[in-house]
């Protein structure tokens, strides 16, 4: 996680192209099958996972290119779109009707799915390679600031410089979601837990030091 950081804010000062399905890292660990990912869906005999860190930033250039065949949450029949920059449906988009919410909100208002082709064989994008431009900051749904420039390159150390894992549980759902927008139509986006004034990430129960709250307040 903190090379993924690292290099996502060495790619504030270089730039970087969009990406396509040729710069896809097909040997992302842990995406073997349903067993362990039960948000699935198949589309056009392809097999794809939720990735629910991946958030679609710019909806306006899909395509809709099939519909769900099967699949767990969603409902089969429901439009599948190709997004920009990944022409060979290796990262696709689904509408979601928010009837669940996981780590982080959902603020498009659709998930993104990864082909799986089974075994070490996926095609999950090179987090590095979505550069970002701005976050958004959410509190409950609700846009609560934008961080650009200097700002952007603070919070990005902050975010990086979490504590060690699982000690930092909770039980209620995220107050906090974090939107990095790249310079294409995918970005990231994670969940914030607060805690007795003190906030961390859920999806790996760390702590994020106490400096973070000047951006969530």
């Amino acid at each position: 996680m903190k090379i993924v950081y690292a290099l996502l804010l060495a790619i504030l000062v270089s730039g970087c192209a969009a990406p396509s399905d040729s710069l896809i890292n097909k040997s992302e660990p842990g995406l073997e099958g349903e067993a362990s990912y039960a948000d699935y869906i198949n589309v056009n005999g392809k097999h794809y996972i939720n990735a629910w860190e991946l958030a679609l930033t710019d909806p306006a250039e899909l395509k809709q290119i099939g519909k769900v065949d099967k699949g767990h949450f969603i409902q089969e029949g429901a439009a599948v779109y190709e997004i920009a920059g990944y022409p060979e449906h290796g990262v696709v988009a689904v509408k979601d009707d928010g009837a669940h919410r996981g780590l982080a909100d959902n603020l498009s208002g659709y998930l993104i799915y990864v082909q799986n082709a089974g075994g070490d064989i996926s095609f999950y994008p090179k987090i590095q390679d979505l550069p970002v431009k701005k976050i958004n900051v959410y509190k409950n749904g609700s846009k609560l600031r934008e961080l650009t420039g200097a700002d952007l390159s603070a919070f990005l150390t902050l975010f990086d410089k979490q504590g060690p894992h699982n000690e930092f549980r909770f039980k209620e759902t995220p107050a906090f979601t974090v939107e990095f927008v790249a310079e294409n139509s995918l970005g990231l986006n994670y969940g914030i837990m607060e805690k007795e004034g003190q906030y961390g990430l859920p999806h790996i129960e760390s702590r994020l030091p106490d400096e973070i709250a000047e951006y969530l307040n």
